[in-house]
C-alpha cells in the first residue's frame, strides 16, 4: 500500500481494456457517449504496445507492435490521477492490470523479471501481505494474458487501427 506501483517514472504503462473502461465509467457515474469522450481526453493516452504471437501453422513467433490505451499519468512522479495519499480512489473498480499486480504473466513466468521488479517494489522486496497459492497466482497471470490476447486479436482483425476498437478516442491523442 505504498503507492509506488501507481507512479510511472517512465517504467511502463497501465493498459486498459474495454471492461476496465466500463467499470471506471460506472464508478464515476459517466453514462453518456459524450462522457466517454471526455473520460478518454482526461484520463487516457495512446501508448505503444507489443504482443508476441505465433500464427497457426507458423514455425516462429512474431512480435507485433501496435497502439493501445493506458492511463495518463500526471506530476513529476508520473502518478495515476486516481492516486491520493498512496491510496487508490478507484480501488474497487481499478483496471484489471492494477488489481492483479504483481501476478502478471511476465513476472510469474520469468525469475529474472520477478527479481528485477522486486528491487523496485517494496511489497515484493519484503514479501509481506496475504499468501496466494500457486493456483491463484497462475489464474491471475493467465487471465491477464487472455485479456491481452483478446485485445491483440481484435486489433489484428481491424488491421491494428485503434480507432476501430475505441471510436471515442481523438486522433489528437496520437500526437501527444
Amino acid at each position: 500500500m505504498c503507492g509506488e506501483c501507481c507512479r510511472g517514472f517512465n517504467d511502463g504503462e497501465v493498459y486498459l481494456y474495454q471492461e476496465d473502461i466500463e467499470r471506471l465509467m460506472k464508478s464515476l457515474n459517466l453514462t453518456k457517449k459524450s462522457d466517454l469522450k471526455k473520460f478518454a481526453e482526461t484520463y487516457l493516452k495512446i501508448v505503444n504496445d507489443s504482443f508476441l504471437w505465433k500464427e497457426p501453422g507458423a514455425e516462429r513467433r512474431k512480435t507485433y507492435r501496435f497502439k493501445n490505451i493506458g492511463f495518463k499519468f500526471t506530476g513529476e512522479d508520473e502518478h495515476c490521477q486516481f492516486l491520493q495519499e498512496n491510496g487508490c480512489t478507484m480501488h474497487e473498480s481499478r483496471p484489471f492490470q492494477c488489481s492483479c499486480f504483481p501476478f502478471w504473466r511476465m513476472l510469474v513466468s520469468s525469475r529474472k523479471n520477478f527479481i528485477d521488479y522486486s528491487k523496485k517494489c517494496p511489497g515484493l522486496k519484503d514479501l509481506k501481505g496475504r499468501y496466494y497459492s500457486k493456483k491463484e497466482i497462475l489464474d491471475w497471470a493467465n487471465k491477464e494474458y487472455e485479456m491481452e490476447k483478446k485485445f491483440f486479436l481484435e486489433m489484428k482483425k481491424h488491421k491494428f487501427n485503434i480507432f476501430k476498437i475505441y471510436p471515442f478516442l481523438s486522433k489528437v491523442m496520437l500526437e501527444k
